[in-house]
């Protein structure tokens, strides 16, 4: 198959790539989060924890946007370059 091929079938996944899930600072940092966000849940309220639940969503919705206009960004950056390449 094709690359396109490849991308319409599911078979690639830009949000996920693997130079960045075996960068050891990336580990090290989603580790010490987590750690963090267990400490700070374990010390809220039911109010609380509704709130920071609400925050995580807001914050997990935001970083999808971002990431999605960033790869449509670089997307239409390397196809400008290409294009440019040939002319």
């Amino acid at each position: 198959m094709t690359t396109l091929e490849e991308l319409y079938h599911g078979n690639i996944n830009p949000s996920e790539s693997e130079s960045l899930c075996n960068n050891p600072e990336y580990k090290n940092l989603i580790t010490l989060t987590a750690q963090a966000q267990d400490k700070l849940v374990a010390s809220l309220n039911s109010e609380q924890k509704k709130l920071f639940d609400n925050y995580i969503i807001n914050a997990e919705e935001l970083s999808t946007i971002i990431e999605v206009d960033c790869f449509k960004t670089g997307f239409k950056l390397g196809a400008k370059l290409t294009i440019e390449a040939y002319t």
